[in-house]
């Protein structure tokens, strides 16, 4: 019988020792884990931190300045605009809020036998003239500049009334004719009104009946313009009449903003009247 080895009951055997061993491992490893995770979070924190904040650019310095300067400069422009415009809104209101308004007396909405159905079928009385209206001698002299001035003026009038006066109604059914018409030599004010507010529906010039296609529309030139054009129609096209001053046409701007007259407002051209 061979001899067995000697043992000590105190040596631990190799399946112990080993099994030790790997206790340590895992214990120091998870703590270095432990420590690794730590840091590399607190290492991706500052770093994290450090490369968000945002760089200082020279661009972005110019372009704030630029910006407060915009700013300044806009402010310094609207200064005093709201003062402005308030002050012009109070203007304009209180104009209207003083005018009256006209009423519209369309032909279609006048009943017959009316109060203003007799007044415009006595004519004339469509038209107010002032009592303090300027009167002018028919045989005052007309200035010449007067009469330059209306014929580049009349250059307006011409679409429809012909360069010569003669009228275009023969060509496109538009305006009468003015020349030796009884209503250009006739009263003052009807001319003067007309051009405040404009003229509708078929007239009678020398005997012949004129219906344009459309109504002549209000013109409401300054006093010197309005004058000069009448004074040059009055005395053109073999017309002779007295000129329009710009007192007799400011006397009637009371005529400016009322309804389109109709030939039945006008004052019959037979009618003698001291501002001729």
């Amino acid at each position: 019988m061979e001899p067995q080895p000697p043992t000590h009951p105190s040596s631990p055997e190799p399946s112990q020792r080993v099994d030790v061993n790997n206790r340590l491992k895992r214990f120091s490893t998870f703590w270095i884990g432990c420590i690794l995770f730590v840091a590399f979070g607190l290492a991706s924190l500052v770093l994290g931190i450090g490369f968000n904040k945002p760089a200082a650019s020279s661009i972005d310095k110019v372009t704030s300045k630029r910006r407060v300067m915009i700013k300044r400069n806009v402010d310094k422009a609207h200064a005093g605009a709201r003062e402005k415009a308030l002050l012009s809104f109070e203007r304009v209101g209180s104009h209207f809020l003083e005018t009256a308004p006209a009423p519209d007396e369309k032909p279609e909405f006048v009943l017959p036998g009316s109060a203003t159905q007799k007044r415009k079928a006595s004519g004339g009385s469509g038209i107010v003239i002032p009592a303090d209206f300027p009167e002018v001698d028919p045989d005052a002299p007309v200035d010449i500049a007067v009469m330059e001035r209306g014929k580049a003026t009349f250059a307006i009038c011409s679409a429809c009334h012909g360069l010569e006066g003669e009228g275009m109604y023969h060509i496109n059914k538009t305006g009468p004719p003015l020349a030796d018409s009884e209503w250009v030599t006739g009263p003052v004010a009807n001319l003067i009104a007309i051009q405040f507010r404009g003229l509708s529906g078929p007239i009678e010039v020398n005997g012949e009946k004129y219906t344009p296609v459309a109504p002549m529309a209000p013109l409401p030139l300054d006093n010197d313009s309005i004058a000069a054009v009448l004074t040059y129609i009055r005395n053109s096209f073999g017309n002779k009449a007295s000129p329009v001053t710009p007192e007799q046409v400011e006397a009637m701007r009371g005529e400016l903003g009322k309804p389109m007259l109709s030939p039945a407002d006008l004052i019959p051209p037979t009618v003698a009247t001291s501002s001729n």
